[in-house]
C-alpha cells in the first residue's frame, strides 16, 4: 500500500528544558502558516500560527542519514526515528496516522515530523510504545491494553527497507504475563548469545515501583512472533520524580545496559516531570540463556516540564533520545546530556 507523508512546519519556540540538548525548531516543508490535514497534526490561521507535533508515545531508531544544509556544503547527520502515537479506536481518533518518521534538525527551522500511512492487520488501539530488534531492521509496535479497555491487545511487527518505507510483517496477541497486564509503556528487545527477548515493564500508576520482565521471543521470517512461556523478573524503582509512574519508556544498548524513563502525568496541562535512569542489566545466563541483574538505579538526567515517553539509544548506544508525549502541548524530540549524579558525564 502506498504510503502518504504528511509533512509539517513549525515556528521557532522556547521551551523550559532540564539536562536536554538541541533547540525547538521548524519542520522542513513548506513556510509560513499550514493547513489542517486530515491527520489532524497541522493546524493554522491568518496570523501564520501552526501546532506542535502530535504526541510522540514510543520511539525507536532507526537509520543516520547525511544531508546539505546548502547545495555543495557540508553534509550534517541527522538521525531518523520510528515514532508511535498512542491513538485510540474511536469515532474521533480512529483515522488519524499511528506511526511517523521523525528527523534531527540540521538548521533553525527544526525537526521533520512525517505521518506516516501504515497498512494495519486491524486498527491499532493504544499504541505506547515501540521495541527495536538489535541489528535488524525490525521493531515491535506494542498496544498497552490500556487499564483494560482493550480487551485483546496485541503487538505489531514493523520492517522496513533501505528507504525506510515501513510495513507491518505481522503481528500476535500479547503473550501470558507473570502478572496480569494493566498499562505498559516501555518495551525493549534484547539479543544475547543470539537469541531475542522481550522485556517489558508495567507503568504502575500510583506506585514508585514495577517490575521489569523478560522471556525468549522469536521472530520467523514469514513476521511470526512466538513469545516464551517462562519469565524473570527483576523489581525498579524510581525515586524521581515524585509521584511518577516509574516506567513510561525503555531501551537497552548493546552492553546490555537497560534504560527506563520515569513520568509524572497529572493532567493533559501539565505540569509535568521526568527522569531517566539506568534500571538493570541483562546478561547470558540462567534458565532462559539470559537473565535480568538489577542494579541501584541510576539517575542520569531530568527534564522538568516534559513527559517522556520515549526512550531510544543511536544504533545501541549513546547518546540517548526522548520522545515526549506532552498532551495537549504536543510531541517532542530531544537528545538527553546524561550525566552521573555527582555532575560528570556518564558514558
Amino acid at each position: 500500500m502506498p504510503r502518504r507523508f504528511l509533512t509539517r512546519r513549525l515556528l521557532p519556540a522556547a521551551a523550559g528544558l532540564a539536562v536536554l540538548a538541541l533547540p525547538v525548531g521548524a519542520l522542513d516543508g513548506a513556510t509560513g502558516a499550514s493547513a489542517a490535514g486530515a491527520d489532524g497534526q497541522v493546524s493554522g490561521s491568518d496570523h501564520g500560527e501552526v501546532r506542535a507535533p502530535r504526541e510522540f508515545s514510543g520511539i525507536a531508531w532507526l537509520a543516520t542519514r547525511k544531508r546539505a544544509t546548502v547545495p555543495g556544503g557540508d553534509e550534517e547527520p541527522r538521525e531518523v526515528f520510528l515514532v508511535c502515537h498512542d491513538t485510540r479506536d474511536n469515532d474521533a481518533e480512529r483515522d488519524l496516522p499511528r506511526l511517523s518518521l521523525v528527523r534531527t534538525p540540521v538548521d533553525p527551522r527544526g525537526i521533520d515530523v512525517r505521518g506516516l500511512d501504515v497498512d494495519f492487520p486491524g486498527v491499532p488501539n493504544d499504541l505506547e510504545s515501540i521495541a527495536r530488534v538489535p541489528g535488524r531492521d525490525e521493531a515491535l509496535l506494542v498496544e498497552s491494553n490500556a487499564d483494560g479497555d482493550d480487551p485483546d491487545p496485541t503487538i505489531y511487527l514493523a520492517r522496513w527497507d533501505r528507504r525506510l518505507n515501513i510495513r507491518i510483517a505481522g503481528s500476535a496477541p500479547w503473550p501470558g504475563t507473570p502478572r496480569p497486564l494493566v498499562n505498559v509503556e516501555a518495551t525493549a528487545v534484547a539479543t544475547v548469545g543470539g537469541h531475542h527477548y522481550f522485556v517489558y515493564a508495567e507503568r504502575a500508576e500510583g506506585s514508585d515501583t514495577t517490575l521489569v520482565s523478560m522471556t525468549r521471543l522469536r521472530i520467523s521470517r514469514s513476521g511470526r512472533l512466538t513469545f516464551g512461556t517462562e519469565w524473570v523478573s527483576v523489581p525498579f524503582t524510581a525515586a524521581q520524580p515524585p509521584g511518577a509512574r516509574p516506567a513510561s519508556g525503555m531501551d537497552i544498548d548493546d552492553a546490555g545496559n537497560l534504560y527506563i524513563s520515569a513520568a509524572y502525568d497529572p493532567g493533559d496541562l501539565g505540569p509535568f516531570d521526568s527522569a531517566v535512569y539506568r534500571a538493570a542489566r541483562i546478561r547470558p545466563g540462567g534458565p532462559l540463556g539470559a537473565e535480568l541483574v538489577p542494579m541501584r538505579p541510576q539517575l542520569l538526567a531530568r527534564s522538568s516540564g516534559l513527559k517522556v515517553e520515549g526512550v531510544a539509544l543511536v544504533d545501541g548506544a549513546f547518546p540517548i533520545f526522548i520522545g515526549d508525549d506532552d498532551e495537549d502541548y504536543g510531541g517532542l524530540l530531544r537528545q538527553l546530556r546524561v550525566t552521573a549524579p555527582e555532575g560528570r558525564p556518564a558514558g
